[in-house]
């Protein structure tokens, strides 16, 4: 049996394409996992994951440089393995990983800022790879456990029973629970500038127009954190119909992926919530810019990616820059994206989903 230690990355998206290879180790080395965590929210979407034996968050950003390194020191000498998932292109991910001091600690080396953010501090890396998806990048970091025979898994959430019921409700509620339902997440983090890929909300707005005319009977939810309100509230204002559109808000985010899971669709940026959605099995049309679809399409569920098909794009790779359009900012990349190519792309998908 191996100890391992995971370190935290930014975002849900990120940590939810590590379930598959959390599992191959659990099932193949019957490892026992601690995984850290940055933010409340991705420890809380790992909750009751049966793979992970603690589920540990620490406020990384908000405490100070000393009291962080103190947390770190208690986990000092006392794991085999220590694991920077794929993308930590961070020096403070490979000082923690040092720091800790695993005796052996693996990930990645990166095309940018390799050296600057310290990855030689690792003791087994591999390259990036451009032609694999995130989650195929993990899975080979368990080559250096003993695992060279990895197996495929989709990205997981584990609802209680308790957390589908509430999702029942809420839609029983608001007199939605017998409609085609159509999820939508039109936000994206900001952080790093990547609230640059959004594509506009006017296009979300005609979108929900085109789709409610052909959808028949269908309502539609919009997601996202309480930081995105005045997103939805702006799309609820541009639309025809504004009760067929119901903007999500109050909840946590486990009851999201359960509102999520009811959903015969789910249109994206991007994103986190994209990623949630294909962890519930929901076909996905996902809108793609400056980030390269191969590495973070959504994962082991149908899906349409739709992009404007620029030369330029994608443009995006992992370092701690911002994101930054090489053409004054303009990312034609999304804004050349058309609201009939996202609408063909949904019932498209619809069509072979047979609805």
């Amino acid at each position: 049996m191996k100890k391992v230690l995971v370190f935290p990355m930014y975002g849900i998206g990120d940590v939810l394409m590590t379930t598959p290879a959390i599992r191959n180790l659990k099932e193949q080395l019957e490892a026992e996992i601690t995984y850290l965590h940055m933010f409340k929210t991705t420890k809380e979407i790992l909750q009751n994951n049966p793979f992970i034996r603690e589920n540990i968050h620490f406020p990384f950003l908000d405490a100070g440089r000393l009291e962080g390194v103190r947390f770190l020191l208690q986990f000092r000498k006392k794991f085999d393995c220590s694991i920077n998932f794929y993308p930590s292109n961070r020096r403070d991910y490979n000082l923690a990983s040092f720091i800790v001091g695993s005796p052996l600690r693996c990930g990645h080396r990166y095309v940018q800022r390799n050296f600057f953010e310290l990855n030689f501090l690792k003791n087994s890396t591999i390259g990036e790879d451009d032609r694999l998806h995130n989650v195929e990048e993990d899975l080979r970091l368990l080559e250096f456990i003993g695992i060279p025979e990895k197996k495929l898994y989709p990205l997981e959430v584990y609802l209680t029973e308790e957390e589908k019921m509430f999702a029942g409700k809420w839609l029983k509620e608001r007199r939605v629970a017998k409609k085609m339902l159509c999820g939508i997440h039109p936000g994206t983090s900001t952080f790093k500038n990547h609230g640059k890929k959004r594509w506009p909300e006017k296009s979300f707005a005609a979108l929900i127009d085109r789709l409610g005319g052909d959808m028949g009977d269908v309502a539609f939810m919009l997601f996202g954190g309480p930081e995105e309100k005045t997103l939805r509230d702006s799309i609820v204002s541009l639309v025809r119909h504004p009760e067929k559109v119901l903007s999500v808000e109050g909840i946590s985010i486990r009851q999201s992926a359960a509102l999520m899971e009811m959903c015969a669709l789910f249109i994206s940026n991007d994103s986190g919530p994209m990623h949630m959605a294909a962890a519930m099995r929901v076909p996905t049309v996902s809108i793609f810019g400056p980030t390269n679809p191969v590495w973070v399409r959504p994962w082991w569920v149908k899906h349409r990616v739709v992009r404007s098909g620029l030369s330029c794009s994608p443009c995006f790779r992992y370092s701690p820059k911002p994101l930054k359009c090489r053409y004054n900012d303009g990312y034609a990349c999304l804004t050349q994206v058309g609201v009939d190519q996202v609408f063909r792309a949904c019932m498209g998908l619809l069509s072979e989903l047979h609805f």
